[in-house]
């Protein structure tokens, strides 16, 4: 199958600014928009998980994001397949593949900024740096078991694990850049199977890693073939355990850089004021750096 593939380039620019926001489960509205319009962000990522367990919540969310003038990348989660027949038909989705999403608004403008992401390479090229992300695959639950099959075999000709295994790694082969992030939902297997470890299983009594296997086959893979892996961006595992547990939301192995944004829920209640969650990544000549950023409602 044909690698889609994008490029987005800002030759004005030496660094590179990424704003990643975790699983939002409705966690959007008026207030972030504006926060993020006004953020100096080149290229915005979004984990998944748009909505929550009805009908339209995913689709009405990605609405919202698609108002945000910073080329946005969103990798569709385990909680937005109910939704994606329509995000699939917003958003220009053509044979699992996302095209730059050409969105038509109450006010009749369009917008290109919003890109569905799966199976897919986004080559962003600055004046010092050229990165390629590479998405993985989209509404993984995590574990051994290719979570919506069906759906996956419907859009990516993928029937098992080792498929998507196969399909990711020319995913790697197809890159024209050095330097790969990998992009998922879920993040790769390898960190861990306590509970709280990065992607540790936190529901089950005898806990487990719950990375995707496949992602962690590319990952090795694109070393092997010589590439320079800067990070691995996802989230889903949240970052809070159903024991009261805490994940790390960042670790470093190897020289890669893993990050787990996953604060559920994103907006939440301080001593002083709410607060609205997510990761700034910069990436320079000097390598890459991770933040977790707390911004008040009223900044």
């Amino acid at each position: 199958m044909q690698i889609k593939q994008t490029h987005l380039k800002r030759p004005q620019i030496d660094e590179l600014r990424i704003g990643i926001i975790g699983d939002l489960h409705t966690y959007w509205d008026d207030t972030d928009l504006r926060q993020f319009s006004a953020a100096d962000y080149d290229l915005l990522f979004f984990t998944g998980d748009l909505g929550d367990a009805m009908a339209g919540s995913s689709l009405k969310v990605a609405k919202q994001i698609s108002k945000l003038s910073c080329p946005t990348l969103v990798m569709p989660g385990n909680n937005d397949t109910h939704d994606m027949s329509a995000l699939a038909a917003e958003f220009a989705l053509q044979n699992g593949l996302s095209l730059l999403a050409d969105i038509e608004l109450g006010d009749g403008s369009h917008h290109e900024t919003l890109t569905l992401v799966g199976y897919s390479n986004h080559r962003v090229t600055t004046r010092l740096l050229d990165i390629t992300f590479i998405a993985a695959r989209p509404h993984s639950m995590g574990g051994n078991n290719l979570a919506f099959a069906e759906r996956l075999t419907a859009n990516f000709g993928i029937h098992d694990l080792e498929q998507s295994s196969k399909l990711l790694k020319q995913q790697v082969d197809a890159c024209h850049t050095q330097e790969i992030i990998f992009l998922g939902h879920n993040g790769p297997l390898g960190l861990g199977s306590e509970p709280a470890a990065m992607w540790g299983c936190d529901f089950k009594p005898d806990g487990g890693d719950w990375g995707d296997p496949d992602l962690a086959e590319a990952i090795a893979y694109a070393l092997t073939q010589g590439k320079n892996v800067l990070g691995v961006f996802a989230g889903h595992m949240h970052l809070r355990t159903k024991g009261g547990l805490h994940r790390p939301w960042q670790t470093q192995q190897q020289g890669i850089m893993y990050v787990n944004a996953a604060k559920v829920p994103r907006i939440f209640a301080g001593v002083d004021a709410s607060y609205r969650h997510h990761i700034q990544c910069t990436i320079s000549l000097d390598g890459i750096s991770v933040s977790e950023c707390h911004l008040p409602e009223y900044e």
